[in-house]
């Protein structure tokens, strides 16, 4: 690697107005020192670099610039390079990451490139040759990396290493240092371990991943019904058809919803539902369909919507007579949101 620090120094002082021999006196070092540095005859103490950095008001990586752009651009075309090799031929492209290793040592593309190979060879082909070292290799990602992704992927990997190993305990003990957020931790658990663990993973994961569904379905419909009030076609639809789109969205919403409503005819209807929340969507999504129905001119549609979410609103909590001016406020700005303002009762 090609290092440039002095030529930045260089530019800075330059930039700076400075001579040699004002930039020594304001770094306490002598002018030789610092004709040295941008002649690339030596570089600053390990010490002076932060020191450089202040005085110049600038971050480290600036005045690292154009190494650390070189040296990204060197190893991400070995492994750019590598890459043809990595299906068919993954030990070639494993040698290949760890001889540039030696000349980057502890680069983490690197280190992240070796751990996908061994992770491949593991899963594809059982190779357990490499678990030590990719159990080494996932804890120094997790231990240094900021990043988030690579950090997860690195403690997804060294789980399968210690299940390999037989080590089960300790591979739930580092899944469950992964986030609930984005679902990572119920995915992992559903994915990689057994018995209960999995199971709650799946349900969790299930659950999760259902919210989202229903969720993007509403915030769909509510897209297409709004569209119409801007009287501009969209793709191949004209106004006419964004009401009409609208409806399919929230009818499938309402259909992804109902579909794991758990509904047998003995259950309190509070109780059906497998998540709080699930309630509030059930009878919105009536709501939004009786407002569709409005539009397209379908009054008994409309008001036997109306009819359907009023009945779940008092009957989907356990406490709604004691709290029922709670539970009915967001239904009736639902209703005035949705232009059924005259169902309110």
């Amino acid at each position: 690697m090609t290092v440039h620090i002095g030529s930045k120094i260089r530019e800075l002082r330059k930039k700076k107005g400075l001579t040699q021999e004002a930039l020594a006196g304001a770094l306490s070092v002598s002018p030789q020192a610092v004709s040295k540095w941008e002649s690339g005859c030596s570089y600053p103490d390990v010490e002076m670099i932060p020191v450089i950095a202040g005085y110049f008001e600038v971050s480290m990586d600036i005045l690292f610039d154009y190494d650390v752009r070189e040296m990204k651009a060197k190893i991400q075309k070995i492994i750019d390079d590598a890459s043809s090799d990595f299906f068919d031929n993954t030990e070639k492209y494993a040698e290949t990451v760890k001889a540039a290793l030696q000349e980057y040592p502890g680069n983490e593309a690197l280190l992240c490139a070796l751990l996908n190979a061994y992770e491949y060879t593991l899963r594809t082909q059982e190779d357990t040759s490499h678990l030590d070292e990719m159990i080494e290799i996932s804890q120094k990602l997790i231990s240094e990396s900021t990043n988030f992704t690579l950090v997860y992927s690195a403690k997804d990997t060294q789980a399968a290493a210690y299940l390999k190993k037989g080590d089960y305990e300790k591979a739930k003990a580092v899944l469950e240092t992964l986030p609930r957020n984005f679902n990572l931790r119920d995915n992992a658990f559903a994915f990689r371990l057994s018995g209960k663990d999995k199971l709650n993973g799946a349900i969790f994961s299930r659950n999760h991943h259902l919210e989202g569904l229903y969720i993007a379905c509403m915030q769909e419909g509510d897209a297409w019904f709004h569209m119409h009030e801007h009287k501009v076609t969209f793709r191949d639809y004209t106004p006419d058809d964004y009401i009409p789109q609208a409806l399919r969205c929230y009818q499938k919403g309402l259909d992804v919803l109902t579909t794991f409503i758990l509904d047998d005819i003995y259950r309190d209807p509070a109780d059906q539902y497998i998540w709080p929340g699930m309630q509030t969507f059930h009878w919105s999504f009536h709501q939004c369909i009786a407002a569709c129905h409005k539009r397209l001119g379908n009054m008994e549609k409309c008001e036997k919507s109306i009819d359907e979410a009023y009945r779940l609103v008092s009957v989907v909590w356990k406490d709604f007579e004691e709290n029922k001016e709670y539970y009915m406020k967001p239904f009736y700005q639902y209703l005035a949101n949705y232009d059924l303002a005259e169902y309110i009762r």
